[in-house]
């Protein structure tokens, strides 16, 4: 069985995958199309003291062996930071293609964790159609706060109000969102919204990641599709766990349940969640026929 785990960054997908890693069944990977040259001790949940990226290089490796016409391993790197515009391709040149194959072969239960694919979910259905996927998704106001504030919430100080979290125009790029979403404010449907606030780029990036995944995964994986959203997996673990099993039509491995309980925990709250300044934006990205479909009511 193969099992594919697509969210946006900052979403909580690393705790997912965490999961899925406790299960000695599953051969996990992380993030294939990433860069993979810098190390990810314990990736965005930062719970496990393992680089992610180490099983990647050596894979990587394996497979430009055997296929040498490949040219470069840089070229698996297939979206930012190399080159953010990669990510809203819709396809996958074939080298591509290739590797993610290589990786579901060398296991019978496989589970890949990407963070880029959002508009690659029907080229995963074609790579394997009979493939479980789940959607990690988490309130767009805690995303938007985790990639103002950074980890550790370490630009707090850079907000010191509402108006300066609320009103701030840059350039600042935290996990590729400037270059993303200007390429996604550059479209017919968002380019009315060009110019905008900090805080409404990572707002823009949720709803265009949100669609592209949910609308192609229902299409192409049906009831193998799974929503997970992260507000629920760490305020109470088991109702998830034993939804991913009835998902996965199989019995989770006895430790699952203990560590999810032992590590998961809450994290911080959004950046003033209750804000009328939220509601504003939502309604003026027409963001609340998709908040209802990911389960929020903001």
């Amino acid at each position: 069985m193969n099992v594919f785990v697509q969210g946006m960054r900052r979403s909580g997908t690393t705790i997912v995958f965490d999961l899925f890693c406790e299960d000695p069944r599953f051969d996990a990977y992380y993030e294939p199309l990433a860069a993979a040259n810098r190390q990810a001790v314990g990736g965005g949940s930062e719970i496990r003291q393992v680089d992610f990226f180490d099983k990647i290089r050596a894979c990587r490796k394996s497979f430009m062996q055997g296929c040498p016409q490949v040219g470069s391993p840089d070229l698996l790197n297939y979206g930012a930071p190399r080159n953010p515009a990669l990510e809203l391709e819709t396809d996958l040149p074939g080298y591509c293609r290739d590797y993610i194959r290589y990786l579901l072969s060398q296991a019978q239960d496989t589970v890949i964790k990407f963070t880029r694919a959002y508009c690659k979910v029907r080229v995963l259905a074609e790579l394997d159609p009979n493939a479980k996927f789940v959607h990690v998704v988490r309130d767009p106001r805690a995303v938007t706060t985790s990639y103002l504030f950074g980890k550790g919430r370490k630009n707090a100080h850079r907000f010191p109000t509402e108006d300066s979290f609320f009103q701030s125009v840059s350039q600042r790029t935290a996990w590729s969102s400037y270059p993303l979403s200007e390429h996604i404010l550059r479209t017919p449907e968002y380019e009315h919204l060009q110019g905008c606030e900090d805080f409404f780029r990572i707002l823009v990036l949720w709803k265009y990641t949100f669609r592209k995944t949910r609308e192609a995964a229902l299409a192409c994986f049906g009831d193998d599709y799974f929503l997970l959203k992260h507000e629920a997996l760490v305020a109470d673990p088991i109702p998830t766990l034993d939804a991913l099993q009835q998902l996965l039509s199989q019995p989770q491995a006895s430790g699952v349940r203990a560590w999810a309980l032992a590590h998961v925990r809450p994290g911080p709250e959004p950046y003033a969640a209750d804000s009328s300044k939220w509601r504003e934006a939502f309604r003026r990205l027409d963001l609340e026929e998709d908040l209802a479909a990911a389960g929020y009511e903001c």
